[in-house]
């Protein structure tokens, strides 16, 4: 009897190990507004893995305001002293954290307006070109799960966009995106850029002489009422709004290989939901700038390949300040215009 007990002790304890030892919480930060799509999205991305992981792998989602932006994440995402776990384990990043985190990735190569036509595009560069950012992110010390687009950017303007030269002729804003660099972007491409706090943008937008435009997703033109100032929307999207999922390695390392298997399996099926989602989003809120008054550029096809050469051709003047990365830029190009057949 004494025999049958010990051996059911032992094998309890080990079912147990594998059962609950390795039950981890990861800390993921998140730039998502609180009960956007985005946010969903999410939410049903932690409920896949504790599902699939029969619980142990539990997510919990925290937004990067209380953290100080995507800056502070990334001092967050390291131990404060040798040997300590860092505060958070991983981290949902705009294109702009990305390339604070792991510049050589040169994911804002990405951004140069009418670079993609359409979702297919944006997809065939990221699956070509993922070795490059794993390994500039995997140098970093993180791990690549995904990359999410959470919408397309439209230029909102105080006056109707024909062609480059009405786009370039009004005073627009990009401090929104947080980079200072990206100001000097625009300037080298012969914009006229405003640098203006973005707690101020709005009372600029009001203001005699202020911005006179800026680009944005719909859902933050509307969510933010930059719309009721900006009369006009160039229907046009013009570059997609990326966010990455990356883990640090510390802890992907801690994570069983069948359960880093449910987290990479359901962040495949959140990148699938994401783009649906974002493509439901964009249409509602632009409808909403419309009723709200706005009204809806609509270029012709010449405008349009008017549009997309002349501001490809910037993107030269751009990388000039450093931002852009000269070859990545290139092979986006050549492999765009071998897909398209041109």
């Amino acid at each position: 009897m004494k025999l049958k007990i010990y051996i059911f002790t032992i094998v309890f304890a080990c079912v147990s190990s594998v059962l609950f030892a390795q039950r981890i919480n990861l800390k993921i930060a998140t730039v998502a507004p609180n009960r956007s799509a985005w946010d969903v999205q999410e939410r049903l991305l932690a409920q896949d893995c504790a599902k699939g992981s029969n619980g142990r792998i539990q997510m919990q989602f925290m937004n990067t305001t209380a953290m100080g932006g995507e800056t502070g994440v990334i001092q967050k995402l390291n131990s404060v002293r040798p040997g300590q776990k860092a505060p958070i384990d991983g981290a949902i990043f705009t294109s702009l954290g990305v390339a604070t985190l792991a510049p050589d990735a040169h994911v804002l190569t990405m951004a140069v307006p009418f670079m993609f036509r359409n979702q297919e595009e944006v997809d065939l560069v990221l699956k070509t070109f993922a070795p490059r950012f794993e390994k500039a992110i995997s140098d970093k010390g993180y791990v690549l799960l995904g990359w999410f687009n959470v919408g397309w950017a439209y230029f909102f303007t105080k006056k109707p966009v024909h062609t480059p030269e009405d786009l370039k002729t009004q005073k627009l804003s990009v401090s929104l995106m947080g980079l200072p660099q990206l100001t000097d972007a625009f300037k080298a491409a012969g914009f006229l850029t405003i640098d203006i706090p973005s707690d101020k943008l709005l009372q600029s937008m009001k203001t005699p002489g202020g911005a006179e435009g800026f680009y944005s997703i719909p859902m933050y033109a509307y969510a933010g009422q930059f719309y009721k100032s900006l009369e006009y929307i160039l229907d046009a999207p013009i570059c997609p709004v990326m966010a990455a999922f990356v883990i640090s390695e510390r802890t992907w390392k801690e994570i069983a290989d069948a359960d880093k298997k449910v987290i990479r399996d359901a962040v495949s099926k959140t990148e699938a939901e994401f783009i649906n989602v974002q493509r439901t989003s964009d249409k509602e809120y632009l409808e909403r700038c419309v009723e709200g008054g706005c009204k809806l550029v609509t270029l012709t096809t010449a405008e349009r390949k008017m549009m997309e050469e002349t501001l490809n051709k910037d993107g030269a003047a751009m990388i000039k300040t450093g931002l852009l990365d000269e070859k990545f830029f290139a092979d986006i190009n050549a492999l765009l215009k071998k897909h398209r057949g041109e």
